[in-house]
């Protein structure tokens, strides 16, 4: 595996859980928020018909800068939204360079349980092919890029794999620290060294799933989640009941992308991973495609989605994102 040392963090934050937690941390919370409030006050809420009763939510934000030429389609990570701070990052680093950013939330992300009976599960890519295509029809631009973080990193890779016989446009596909096969990352965060982020998951969703019952009661399933006390346990319980995979193992092979998933694409497609990203193991990397169209960076540092550079919350991977686009 080659290194790449161009990622440097500053001193105190070579960590790979400070950099992991630092961005989520409320002082640089507040600040993310505080410095894309100009343009969150022109930005355009968008409802996207995705066929077959799915509707998903999303955000135009454009550049007050010039007429921008250039549209980067972001997708946040699992139990994260429109609203995550290195969405707002990244929209607002390429927002001040000219480059209109369109946030698409997943389907029960960001406050959307009220827009679809079902529930959100990792396998549902078709809806979110179909949002792209919406997004492209409704707005024209020269050049489309497609960005995703974490989860969002294995969606945007899945669209690029499967999207030939749409009319799906891009320029180019970026993922960081995206989901390889869910079933390594879901060991990594069942080992103990790992129990606070699992808890944070475990929280995350229990609470999204107690919200959809506020729309849809027919679910029922307060009683239940009250006694689901870690992800291994929801995941056992949850994934047969609503997803229709009878296998927990069947289900994370569903949606992952190793082997020959990603043999061909339909743009090029630059990999970011941290070699301690506690999250998604980066071994994974070695069963991935031998694709000419598949640029891997893995640097030593950066934990998961973090990438933060200074204790400014200067953000690598935004950085990195609009180098890309350039």
């Amino acid at each position: 595996m080659l290194i790449n040392d161009e990622f440097i963090p500053g001193r105190g934050l070579k960590n790979a859980h400070v950099q992991t937690m630092f961005s989520s941390l409320m002082p640089h919370r507040w600040s993310a928020t505080r410095r894309f409030d100009k343009y969150r006050k022109q930005q355009q809420d968008v409802i996207l018909d995705c066929g077959e009763d799915s509707r998903l939510q999303g955000f135009l934000n454009q550049s007050s800068t010039q007429a921008a030429k250039r549209l980067v389609i972001m997708i946040h990570g699992w139990e994260g939204c429109h609203e995550s701070h290195y969405m707002l990052s990244a929209s607002k680093t390429m927002l001040d360079a000219g480059v209109d950013v369109f946030r698409l939330n997943l389907r029960d992300h960001g406050g959307t349980q009220h827009l679809n009976r079902g529930l959100f599960y990792s396998t549902l890519i078709d809806e979110v092919i179909t949002a792209i295509q919406r997004i492209q029809q409704k707005f024209n631009y020269d050049d489309y890029f497609l960005a995703g973080f974490s989860l969002g990193g294995n969606f945007v890779l899945r669209v690029a794999a499967l999207a030939h016989a749409t009319p799906i446009r891009l320029n180019k596909v970026l993922a960081f620290c995206p989901v390889i096969h869910a079933g390594e990352s879901n060991e990594a965060l069942n080992k103990k060294s790992n129990w606070f982020y699992n808890q944070y998951f475990t929280r995350r969703w229990r609470r999204s799933l107690l919200t959809k019952t506020k729309y849809w009661p027919e679910y029922g399933f307060e009683s239940e989640l009250a006694t689901l006390k870690d992800l291994n346990a929801m995941n056992l319980a949850l994934i047969p009941k609503y997803t229709g995979f009878a296998e927990l193992d069947d289900y994370f092979n569903a949606y992952a992308i190793d082997g020959d998933f990603l043999s061909k694409t339909i743009a090029p497609c630059y990999l970011h991973f941290a070699a301690d990203d506690m999250i998604i193991p980066v071994i994974g990397i070695s069963d991935l495609a031998d694709n000419s169209d598949l640029h891997v960076t893995v640097t030593r540092y950066g934990g998961h989605c973090g990438f933060i550079q200074d204790w400014q919350g200067l953000s690598w991977q935004s950085q990195r994102l609009l180098q890309m686009l350039s």
